[in-house]
């Protein structure tokens, strides 16, 4: 069944608008409490209520300038782990005051609130690095582990309510099951962290320095682009905003898909407008056709949607094939720029297409059973979970099933698809992407690997990231003209750039405490894009989901 749904085009919700000017800036210095000057402090331009921060990091010599801005008042803030925040209110960019910033850093009082969740992470103790990667695997995908939020249980009751919430799926091993709330109060309680051992903080790279990141919050919406006669009063306001995926848009434009508010979210990053589209459903991912339409896999309706970005019309129709009224729980999805295929994994059940125009016919393709993978039955769990897909270069389709601990490769031009399937070295395999050269790689979430995989020698390369099993590489993505890997530092704050040649990690830290990260974009320029999908939002520094923009001066 199709469904329409028009959308009229100019009410909407202006956040921040500084449209105008950007020609001007803020400069100084920063110190430490002796007056020497320190380097990688990440000093950040924020405007009123945070709706938008610029951040750089200082030099060797301490100096810094945040260009880009508009003539008016922000608050410059430095921020480094081990140092307390220093903020300076009411810097009107432009303004003789703007161009001799001093911010002078004192030592932190209490290190522990600045410590970042991979950290936190390493507090709770397992038997074994499988144990803690299941712990990983089904109870560490929404949030990050320790942070401050995620400690407000007080008594092992509570634990208790909250691991039995969480591990709603059965996942946890039944030993793990028996023992977590114990090590989760050995690791978190109030009397154990003041037994944590010394922290000391990570110190940026030399590359990290000219690097430049912007942050927008996407808050509550004022108002909603509805259906046409719709009621205002039912389009008036809305919840915090939960943004999953984002895809960049041809128009320019960030696309995001909000959860809480079943609506599409734009930004224009040369206003800082944000517009919220009704769509009537939460929609989990979303990506481009080759006209510009924009895709999105309805993973609470079980549906696909077409939405037409130059009407707004949105067309919706099920993810299953006829007669089915609907799928399970649509995923991960990418267009096929050869076929215009659209192909998308339900993590329900399997993997499909879907022509991009009606009647929207859907086709499946059933993936393996158990001991039919290459290497198969090592490290399978409850359930397949077809999840990460990609298209390669050559038009294969590439797929990862998280709990099946599986990827997969589909030849659309046979019937069928000829599917085979290999079981990688690296537990939990999420969202994998293809190089420009057809390798094949993949994040493991349950032990912090880097795989990459050569379809043609059907061999691996791993790279292990530093405090590997702490670590939770949701996701990454290819610059495909630089050869770079970019991941998601979801349980680090972090997005952490992997040069394949040499294997070296770089950290980029971000500005916000509490960044969960599940999907990352690259521009043509180069630039990182994702969003804080930290859940529940109120454990992220402001509750709010954002969107990022990393440059990385490199």
């Amino acid at each position: 069944m199709v469904k329409r749904l028009s959308l009229f085009g100019l009410a909407a919700t202006l956040v921040c608008s500084g449209v105008g000017a950007w020609g001007e800036s803020v400069s100084g210095v920063v110190k430490d409490a002796s007056g020497s000057p320190l380097r990688g402090v990440m000093v950040s331009a924020i405007t009123e209520n945070f709706e938008k921060s610029i951040s750089v990091l200082s030099a060797a010599d301490g100096t810094f300038t945040i260009d880009g801005l508009s003539a008016k008042a922000y608050d410059i803030r430095g921020r480094f782990i081990g140092l307390e925040d220093n903020t300076l209110t009411g810097i009107t960019a432009g303004s003789s005051k703007s161009k001799s910033v001093t911010l002078s850093m004192d030592p932190t009082k209490d290190i522990n609130l600045q410590r970042p969740a991979d950290n936190l992470l390493s507090m709770l103790k397992f038997d074994s690095i499988k144990d803690k990667a299941n712990f990983k695997m089904f109870c560490a995908y929404c949030h990050q582990v320790g942070t401050l939020g995620f400690r407000s249980p007080e008594e092992p009751v509570d634990w208790e309510t909250m691991v039995t919430r969480m591990d709603g799926f059965g996942g946890l091993y039944k030993h793990s099951q028996e023992t977590v709330v114990p090590r989760l109060l050995a690791a978190y309680s109030d009397e154990a962290v003041k037994n944590w051992p010394e922290y000391t903080p990570p110190v940026p790279e030399d590359s990290v320095l000219a690097s430049r990141i912007t942050e927008w919050d996407v808050g509550i919406p004022k108002s909603f682009v509805g259906p046409r006669g719709s009621d205002p009063e039912k389009y008036g306001g809305g919840r915090p905003s939960f943004m999953h995926d984002l895809e960049l848009g041809p128009d320019g434009l960030i696309y995001g898909v909000d959860g809480p508010n079943a609506s599409i979210v734009t930004l224009d990053p040369k206003t800082d407008e944000l517009i919220w589209y009704r769509i009537g459903v939460g929609a989990h991912s979303i990506e481009p056709d080759a006209k510009g339409n924009m895709w999105l896999t309805l993973s609470g309706s079980g549906e696909m949607a077409k939405f037409d970005v130059s009407t707004n019309e949105l067309v919706r129709m099920s993810s299953a094939p006829a007669p089915m009224p609907r799928g399970g729980y649509p995923h991960t999805l990418r267009v096929s720029h050869k076929t215009g295929l659209v192909w998308y994994t339900d993590a329900g059940r399997e993997v499909y297409s879907i022509h991009p125009d009606p009647p929207y016919q859907v086709t499946e393709y059933k993936t393996l059973s158990a001991n039919q993978a290459v290497g198969g039955g090592r490290g399978e769990s409850s359930g397949r979970t077809p999840y990460g897909l990609d298209i390669a270069p050559n038009g294969m389709i590439w797929y990862a099933k998280l709990n099946g601990n599986r990827i997969g490769r589909i030849n659309p031009d046979v019937k069928g698809g000829d599917i085979k399937e290999w079981n990688p070295p690296m537990i939990g395999p999420r969202r994998l992407q293809l190089d420009a050269d057809g390798i094949v790689w993949v994040p493991g979430w349950g032990d912090g690997v880097i795989g990459a995989f050569d379809p043609k020698t059907e061999e691996w390369e791993l790279y292990e990231m530093p405090n590997a099993i702490n670590r939770l590489p949701y996701a990454l993505n290819i610059n495909r003209k630089t050869g770079m890997i970019w991941i998601t530092g979801t349980g680090s704050d972090t997005l952490i750039s992997l040069h394949p040649k040499t294997g070296h990690f770089t950290e980029y830290r971000l500005p916000s405490k509490v960044t969960f990260m599940r999907e990352i974009e690259i521009d043509n320029d180069g630039n990182i894009w994702t969003t804080n999908s930290q859940s529940p939002l109120r454990h992220s520094e402001r509750g709010f989901s954002s969107f990022i923009k990393l440059e990385p001066g490199i």
